[in-house]
């Protein structure tokens, strides 16, 4: 007898956390769809959600713990898998010290309740080496809308009437809106820009498509203030009662230097559609604007962000309905809060001190160092949940010698990633529909906490919490992991709320913690030094860096060369995949088989190349082949290539040069390159 019914849950094949329905039939899960009620996506679902299913049943996921013996890994159970960890976690500690491991969380755990058990594991263990993919992704530009406008702002979509979408594709990696709610703009009458050296599946859909030459955002965006500082087209009463510094920031901008007409050549983008997409943001009567990581991977990023941030504020944009929205985050017990102070700083932290210090967390992207020459100490062994090193961050191969060098890795996964194949032991974690945790939607401009559910019990491996505290118990820290249950772990987290799990069940998964309000700078002031919007940063001069958003450089470039005549953008996700994931699931690889980059026609045609022929691209760092992609839909000066394929790795030829001085970020997305085509013998 067939036993049938829907548990209402989150989908986790992104960060997004959409509205889930899944249908259990005896135990399995059988089908599932997009949650209608869902307030984010309201029943919409991407490749990647309708692909759930076979994520579940993949027969690559883990079934059990695996332990390195001989260069070969082999099946145990939990306990001795247990006992392992314990024993290696110990030997690091007494060895080297605490500060010797170091635990990452990657993008699979990202946006997720796990890494706060990580965090506070670090911190019981004793050391400040607890980070993630922050250090990579997302963090930059709250980092810069933080310092800027003392908190961070996401667009208000469902209610605006213009749209700048400026490095971010959400028609394929839906942030910062699913598809359907863009396509509900354009219906009521809304205009949406899109600004990207890539003509994308979202620029082709958009009102006006600004082509802009890798790296030049921050010329274009300051065209675009030079217009309206010109024109006298900002909000002059709220910039006069709540921003700091306009006035030499104005009288700077308004140089010849930075209008349209100068910058065409620079930019790439025509100057008579900078004034008018300049013009028609400032006077819309609702406006707002997505920043996605398009913006975040160059050298400039901090200042390029923060000049936006500028843009949104004096044009009276700020928490209003349509604009930009400053949306505040439940008041939830710190799993995270120290518990005891580490004895050393994380590693990092004298490059990187403000992004540590934001983050309170270590920058990833300063390990290799610490562990291949001990700079600033030596990293002796690593945790890795959800993570994959080697295809997320820039220069691989430094990474792989890195990994290879540790006396003790850990990893945790759904599947095994290329990564694990460095481990010295491998625990399975299971898939999203077989744990419990909440989900804080403040990442989609909603005051309200959603609940992913277990809809069936766990087939192999166990919550990534629960690895957590299994572990934490094994260390002789259990006192400070009280938890049985993922359950118990939500009941402590919203201890300070109105709610708990078995609330949140019978809410259908959706609490909302506070009713939307706007304009709360007026009662409270911005979160900065001076309570106001600040041009001069208060807190980047605090750290030792620039606090005037105009760079000196910002007209030193970096030209074509004829070593390098191309530029390079890498990263972009693919409708089907997430960064390195899902290239196992054959309803998804079938969308893209096969990694390839994009070049336009002219392009090709100079170089030889025609549609699928095999090409070999260097930089500085490196070369990789994969085929061409020939298209219209990229500038000619620009070549692109995707991210997470491990056979033809972007990251080979990417590496720590042109970092930003304040995030750390590296320059992804506007390296100089060169190609050719590959002849079959």
């Amino acid at each position: 007898m067939k036993r049938t019914h829907t548990i209402s849950t989150l989908c986790r094949m992104c960060e997004q956390g959409c509205g889930l329905e899944v249908t259990v039939e005896n135990g399995r899960p059988v089908g599932v769809k997009g949650a209608k009620e869902h307030p984010y996506n309201r029943g919409w679902l991407c490749a990647k959600g309708r692909a759930a299913l076979d994520f579940f049943n993949s027969p690559l996921r883990l079934n059990s713990p695996l332990i390195k013996r001989k260069g070969r890994f082999l099946p145990v159970e939990w306990d001795e898998a247990l006992d392992f960890a314990e024993q290696g976690l110990k030997r690091l500690r007494d060895r080297h010290g605490p500060q010797s491991l170091a635990i990452y969380h990657g993008e699979g755990t990202g946006h997720q309740e796990i890494k706060y058990y990580m965090k506070r594991f670090a911190n019981v263990y004793g050391t400040p080496n607890f980070m993630g993919v922050g250090s990579i992704c997302n963090a930059s530009r709250t980092i810069a809308d933080t310092v800027t406008l003392g908190g961070v702002t996401k667009p208000d979509i469902p209610n605006t009437e213009f749209l700048i979408i400026w490095g971010a594709n959400p028609f394929v990696s839906h942030e910062p809106a699913p598809p359907g709610e863009l396509s509900r703009l354009r219906k009521r009458g809304g205009q949406i820009v899109v600004i990207d050296p890539r003509k994308t599946e979202t620029g082709s859909k958009a009102d006006y498509h600004m082509a802009v030459r890798p790296g030049r955002d921050e010329i274009l965006i300051l065209n675009m203030l030079h217009v309206i500082v010109r024109e006298e087209l900002w909000d002059k009463e709220f910039t006069g009662k709540w921003v700091h510094g306009f006035e030499d920031f104005a009288r700077e901008v308004k140089e010849n230097r930075f209008s349209p007409e100068e910058g065409e050549p620079l930019t790439g983008v025509g100057s008579e559609l900078v004034r008018h997409v300049a013009c028609s943001y400032a006077r819309a009567r609702l406006a707002c604007i997505s920043m996605g990581n398009g913006l975040e991977h160059h050298a400039n990023g901090i200042s390029t962000m923060r000049l936006l941030a500028i843009m949104k504020a004096i044009t009276g944009n700020l928490d209003i309905p349509g604009g930009d929205l400053f949306t505040p985050g439940p008041t939830l017990e710190d799993m995270t809060r120290p518990l005891a102070e580490p004895s050393i700083p994380p590693i990092g932290a004298e490059k990187f001190p403000l992004f540590c210090k934001a983050r309170q967390e270590g920058h990833a992207l300063c390990l290799p160092e610490a562990i291949l020459q001990g700079d600033p100490y030596p990293v002796k062994g690593m945790a890795i949940a959800g993570g994959n090193p080697s295809l997320e961050w820039p220069n691989s191969s430094q990474v792989r010698r890195a990994l290879r060098e540790l006396e003790f890795l850990m990893v945790i996964d759904v599947v095994r990633s290329p990564d694990s194949q460095y481990a010295d032991l491998i625990l399975p974690a299971c898939t999203f529909l077989e744990r419990d945790e909440h989900r804080a939607n403040v990442y989609h401009n909603l005051p309200v906490i959603s609940l992913r559910r277990e809809v069936v019990e766990p087939l192999y491996g166990l919550p990534d919490q629960m690895i957590w505290v299994k572990l934490a118990g094994r260390m002789g820290f259990g006192k400070y992991f009280p938890w049985k249950t993922c359950q118990e772990g939500i009941d402590y987290i919203l201890g300070g709320l109105d709610t708990s799990y078995h609330d949140l069940v019978t809410r259908g998964g959706i609490y909302e913690y506070e009713k939307r309000r706007y304009k709360k700078y007026e009662d409270q002031g911005f979160n900065t030094e001076t309570g106001k919007v600040e041009i001069f940063s208060g807190k980047l001069r605090g750290f030792g860096y620039d606090p005037f958003p105009i760079r000196k450089e910002i007209l030193h470039l970096i030209e074509a060369s004829a070593d390098f005549p191309l530029f390079l953008t890498t990263g972009g996700n693919l409708l089907c995949y997430l960064h390195w994931q899902y290239r196992y699931i054959p309803g998804l690889r079938k969308m893209a088989p096969d990694p390839m980059f994009e070049i336009h026609p002219d392009t090709a045609f100079e170089y030889g190349l025609s549609e699928g022929d095999m090409s070999e691209i260097e930089t500085s760092w490196g070369k990789i082949r994969l085929k061409a992609r020939v298209t219209p839909k990229i500038r000619p000066d620009t070549i692109h290539v995707p991210q997470g394929w491990e056979e033809a790795n972007a990251n080979e030829l990417t590496g720590p040069e042109s970092a930003d001085p304040v995030s750390g970020f590296p320059n992804l997305k506007s390296l100089r390159c060169r190609i050719w085509k590959i002849y079959k013998d």
